[in-house]
C-alpha cells in the first residue's frame, strides 16, 4: 500500500453514467426554471391583455394560449420534479460505482477522491427524491381529495371513475418511489462503496486534507473579464429596478382599476371600476409601463447570460494559457475553483430552459387544436384563425387525444 505521506486530493473520472446523471439533473432543473418563467409570463400577459386588448380577437386568442399553456406547465412541472428527485437519488449509487471502478482499474491510494466525490459515494442520496415526493404527495393528495368528493357528490360515471382511478395510481406510483430509492438504491450504493475505505484509508484522507491548497497558498490576481463582470452587475441592477417598476405600476393599476381588491394572503381582484376617459388612459399607460418594464427585465436577464458566457470563455482561455506555460505563475484559487466546479455552460442551461417552455407551449397548441371544436369552448370562437392553424403544429408533435379527457381539462381551465 502506498505511503499516506504522499496523499493528495484527486478528481477521479466518473465515467459516462455519473456524468450523464449530473448533466441530466442540470438540464431538468433548467427546464423547470423555463416552465416557471413561462408561468410568470402568462400571469403578467394576462393582466396586460385584459387592460390593453379588452374584448378583442387578440385578447381572446392570447387568453386561450395562456390558459392552455398552464396545462403544459402543470404536467411537465410534475414530471420534471419527479425526474429531478430520481436523478438526485441516483447520485450516491453512481458515484460509488464510479469510484469502485477506478479502484479496480488500479487507482493508487495516494490519489484520494476529493471530498465532493467521497461524500457523495459514502452518504445516502435518497433524501433528494423523498423530499420532493413528500411535497408532491401533500399537494396532489389534497387535490385528489377535492376531486374525489366532487366526483362522488355529482355521481360516478366513466370519466369520473377514470379521473379518480388515474389519480390514485399516480399517487401510489410516487409513494412507491420512496422505499425504492431509500432501500434498493441504498443497497446498491453500499455494495459498491463498502470497499472504498480499504483503498483510501483515514490516514490517506487526513494527509490529503492537510495539503489542500487555499487562497493564501496561491498568487492573488484579478479574475479576467472585469468589464463583462461590471456589465453583468449593471444588468442585474437594471433587472431589479425594472422588477420594482413593474410591481409599483401593478399595485397602482390595481388600486385605480380594481378598488375593491383584497390584500390578504389569498388576494382577489375586485370588480372593474367605471373610470372617466382620463382614468382609462391612465390605466392604459400603467399597463403599457408594466409591459415595458417586463421587456426591460427580460433583456437585462439576457445581458446577464451573455456576460456570463463571455466571462467563462475568458477564464478558460486564461487558465489554458497559464497551464501551457511552465514559467507562468500558478493560477489563482478563484480561477481554479470556478474551472473545476461541476456545472454546464450557461448557454446550455438557457437552451434547456427555452426547451422546457417550448414543450409546454407545444402541449398548449395540441390542446387548443384538440378542443377547438368542442361545444364547451364556444367562448373561444372569437379567437383568431391563425391560432387554430398553429394548433396543427402541436398535434403533429404530440399525437392525438381522447375527447372525454380533453373535455375534463377544458372544464378545469374554465
Amino acid at each position: 500500500m502506498s505511503s499516506p505521506a504522499d496523499s493528495r486530493w484527486c478528481v477521479h473520472p466518473l465515467g459516462r453514467a455519473a456524468t450523464l446523471r449530473r448533466a441530466s439533473a442540470e438540464a431538468v432543473l433548467s427546464g423547470l426554471l423555463g416552465l416557471l418563467a413561462l408561468f410568470a409570463i402568462a400571469l403578467i400577459s394576462g393582466l396586460l391583455v385584459e387592460e390593453v386588448f379588452a374584448e378583442t380577437e387578440a385578447a381572446t386568442t392570447i387568453d386561450l394560449i395562456l390558459r392552455a399553456s398552464l396545462v403544459g406547465d402543470l404536467v411537465l412541472g410534475l414530471l420534471g420534479l419527479l425526474a429531478l428527485g430520481l436523478l438526485g437519488a441516483l447520485e450516491g449509487p453512481l458515484m460509488a460505482r464510479a469510484l469502485a471502478a477506478r479502484m479496480r482499474e488500479g487507482a493508487v491510494a495516494t490519489a484520494v477522491p476529493i471530498p465532493l466525490q467521497w461524500e457523495a459515494a459514502r452518504e445516502s442520496s435518497a433524501k433528494a427524491y423523498r423530499t420532493i415526493a413528500i411535497v408532491l404527495l401533500a399537494i396532489l393528495g389534497l387535490c385528489y381529495l377535492i376531486v374525489l368528493i366532487a366526483t362522488v357528490e355529482s355521481g360516478l360515471d366513466a370519466v369520473g371513475l377514470a379521473m379518480t382511478g388515474g389519480g390514485a395510481l399516480l399517487i401510489a406510483l410516487i409513494a412507491a418511489g420512496i422505499p425504492l430509492t431509500g432501500r434498493a438504491f441504498a443497497r446498491w450504493q453500499e455494495r459498491h462503496s463498502e470497499k472504498l475505505p480499504q483503498r483510501w484509508t483515514v490516514p490517506h484522507r487526513l494527509v490529503a486534507a492537510s495539503r489542500e491548497l487555499t487562497a493564501q497558498d496561491l498568487p492573488v490576481a484579478a479574475l479576467p473579464g472585469g468589464g463583462a463582470r461590471m456589465l453583468s452587475g449593471a444588468c442585474v441592477t437594471v433587472f431589479v429596478l425594472a422588477a420594482m417598476a413593474w410591481s409599483t405600476a401593478f399595485e397602482i393599476l390595481v388600486a385605480v382599476a380594481f378598488p375593491g381588491s383584497t390584500y390578504t394572503a389569498s388576494r382577489q381582484l375586485g370588480e372593474r371600476a367605471e373610470l372617466s376617459p382620463e382614468g382609462e388612459r391612465a390605466v392604459d399607460l400603467l399597463a403599457i409601463a408594466m409591459g415595458v418594464a417586463g421587456v426591460v427585465a427580460v433583456l437585462a436577464l439576457v445581458g446577464v447570460v451573455l456576460c456570463t458566457i463571455i466571462v467563462r470563455r475568458l477564464e478558460q482561455r486564461t487558465l489554458r494559457r497559464t497551464l501551457a506555460d511552465p514559467a507562468a505563475d500558478a493560477p489563482t484559487h478563484a480561477l481554479l475553483s470556478r474551472a473545476m466546479a461541476p456545472t454546464s455552460l450557461p448557454a446550455l442551461r438557457v437552451l434547456c430552459g427555452v426547451a422546457g417552455a417550448s414543450a409546454a407551449l407545444g402541449i398548449a397548441l395540441w390542446f387548443i387544436d384538440a378542443v377547438a371544436e368542442l361545444p364547451d369552448w364556444d367562448h373561444y370562437a372569437a379567437a383568431g384563425p391563425e391560432l387554430r392553424a398553429a394548433g396543427v403544429l402541436g398535434r403533429g408533435g404530440l399525437g392525438g387525444g381522447d375527447e372525454r379527457g380533453l373535455t375534463c381539462c377544458a372544464i378545469v381551465l374554465e
